[in-house]
């Protein structure tokens, strides 16, 4: 399962993130990810698989950092 996360500034300092539905295979996440690059935004796709095979893409910390810049 995949789904995007959208990541995009409304006139504030924190940004504002989203993340999308899940999807069934990492193709139709990264065709809706690339609709929303040509419409300007930030994107990144998330994964439900825990191992992620050490490809160094994944940040391990990001949603924890994300909620703690969230609290301040």
């Amino acid at each position: 399962m995949y789904r995007v996360k959208t990541t995009y500034r409304s006139g504030t300092d924190r940004p504002i993130i989203e993340r999308g539905p899940w999807h069934d295979s990492r193709k139709v996440a990264e065709h809706w990810a690339e609709q929303l690059r040509i419409a300007g935004y930030a994107v990144s796709i998330e994964s439900q698989n825990i191992q992620t095979g050490g490809s160094g893409d994944d940040d391990d910390n990001a949603d924890l950092a994300a909620a703690l810049a969230g609290m301040a």
